[in-house]
């Protein structure tokens, strides 16, 4: 029953409006790592930690602490960007954006193994060199390979505009 009130309550947000708001996230995730870089090297500059040391030769004997923390940064940021916002909103900032939620398909909201799971499926995705993705170009609810695994969809937030 939910899910025919979601068919006639929302509309599905399609493979263009859905890869626009990856572009976005992409683009904030970089900006982040870039100014995580930024930040980085001017503390290693100014002596506050040791710096990378990876230009230099060293070997991993000499591994400073700071780079595990760096690769940790490198490792979760994405992971808790993806599977924190899908889980507390729904929407990554690029779907906040662009007025789309990810929810159930019964229409209740993701809750965080939910998100995460779907956030794992974005590696099936990229192992059918992006097919995943593209499957919601074709597909009449509009889901993508993460999608229909973690049984999940992607909608405009005001139904009435599609918008």
């Amino acid at each position: 029953m939910a899910l025919f009130t979601m068919r006639e309550g929302h509309h599905y947000a399609g493979f263009w409006i859905r890869a626009a708001a990856r572009l976005i996230d992409l683009i904030l995730l970089l900006a982040a790592f870039q100014f995580f870089l930024l930040v980085d090297r001017k503390g290693a500059d100014a002596g506050f930690w040791a710096p990378t040391g990876f230009g230099d030769g060293t070997g991993f004997d000499q591994f400073p602490l700071e780079n595990a923390a760096r690769g940790i940064f490198f490792l979760f940021f994405p992971v808790f960007y993806y599977v924190y916002l899908h889980g507390a909103f729904g929407q990554t900032f690029g779907k906040m954006v662009l007025k789309i939620r990810v929810l159930n398909e019964d229409g209740s909201p993701l809750n965080y193994r939910r998100a995460f799971l779907r956030w794992l499926g974005y590696f099936l995705c990229d192992l059918t060199l992006n097919f995943g993705y593209l499957w919601a170009a074709f597909d009449p609810r509009k889901q993508g390979l993460h999608d229909k695994v973690c049984r999940t969809i992607v909608v405009h937030e005001n139904a009435g505009t599609g918008a």
